[in-house]
């Protein structure tokens, strides 16, 4: 299957985790993916591992701060017009309220909702985006939609970029722009297993079982943001799919 034959679609957190995983699985069905992230090394090793075109890129960026997104939208100029943006960086803890401080709080909503406004706004400003359509998804949470102690910030993060995906929507359609989100439960990535290894073991046992089909994987989070990519997902926009192993059905 070769839905991305011919494209471009940028990924970040490419190094590792859920950014890993979608890389793969875009190179997979002929993307040519720009992996984004902050490390160069571990980058070029994920690189190397892909499969597809021979044309992978590489651009280290730390997608929070904007002059470095601005330098990355410059860079993607002279690649040709990018089909699609797969925005799975950002960060992740588990921080009792009395620990939560504004500190806490902007550092979040940098990394989740700054970042995504940022490189989506890019995208337009330097007209990347190809005229015949483009697929923008960014990683929301199913913690923004069912509460959990430790998770204030993170939810309160998650639960805006929720709310920025439809007024993104609405904002590009007439460029041809759709923007969706992919709420995920807990995801066995090392950011994922670490958050779990922070809990009591009933505690762990506990959030593992409220996932009705179990703990997700990478790959799993990778087939949702391959469907909306493509242009099997064309009459989708504005929307948050939940992919959380039925985490938020009771």
């Amino acid at each position: 299957m070769s839905r991305f034959a011919g494209r471009t679609v940028l990924v970040t957190g490419a190094s590792s985790g859920l950014g890993r995983a979608a890389a793969h699985r875009l190179a997979s069905e002929g993307a040519r993916v720009v992996l984004v992230a902050r490390n160069p090394d571990r980058l070029a090793a994920v690189k190397a591992e892909l499969a597809g075109p021979a044309d992978h890129l590489v651009h280290p960026c730390d997608v929070t701060d904007e002059a470095a997104v601005g330098a990355l939208a410059q860079a993607l100029k002279d690649l040709g017009p990018v089909h699609g943006v797969f925005h799975s960086a950002g960060i992740h803890w588990l921080r009792p309220l009395q620990m939560t401080d504004s500190k806490a709080l902007r550092e979040m909503l940098d990394s989740h909702v700054v970042s995504s406004v940022a490189l989506t706004r890019a995208l337009v400003q330097k007209r990347l985006a190809a005229a015949e359509g483009c697929s923008v998804v960014l990683m929301t949470s199913a913690a923004a939609l069912r509460g959990g102690a430790g998770t204030t910030a993170y939810a309160a993060a998650k639960g805006a970029l929720i709310s920025a995906v439809r007024v993104l929507a609405v904002e590009l359609a007439r460029r041809k722009i759709r923007v969706n989100a992919i709420a995920a439960g807990v995801v066995a990535t090392r950011q994922g297993n670490a958050l779990l290894e922070q809990l009591p073991e009933p505690q762990r046992q506990a959030v593992a079982d409220a996932h009705l089909l179990g703990v997700g994987t990478p790959d799993q989070i990778a087939a949702v943001a391959a469907f909306l990519l493509s242009d099997d997902a064309a009459w989708i926009t504005g929307t948050t799919l939940v992919a959380d192993g039925g985490l938020t059905a009771h």
